[in-house]
């Protein structure tokens, strides 16, 4: 015996929120000339650039924390020295 299942309004919202693909922005912290920037994986120009990693790493935490997204820290370097991930 089969069950039917009965369409409601909520859901049809859970399933279509499922199939939404997620929106993950990678950003990089990364060492240019002389100042560290922030960069969206993807792009070669930097969304903004600042004078202290700490400075890059806060305003990139603050944009991968409104959306989904990494935040992917680069030595001087370039090798990768840590990842901190945010979840909605």
């Amino acid at each position: 015996m089969s069950r039917k299942v009965i369409y409601t309004k909520s859901r049809g919202e859970t399933v279509a929120s499922l199939a939404r693909p997620v929106n993950i922005a990678k950003l990089h912290v990364i060492l240019g000339e002389s100042k560290w920037s922030v960069v969206i994986e993807g792009n070669t120009k930097a969304l903004r650039t600042f004078l202290t990693v700490d400075q890059a790493i806060n305003f990139a935490k603050d944009i991968a924390a409104k959306k989904t997204g990494e935040v992917v820290i680069h030595e001087e370097n370039g090798l990768i020295k840590d990842r901190i991930s945010f979840n909605r």
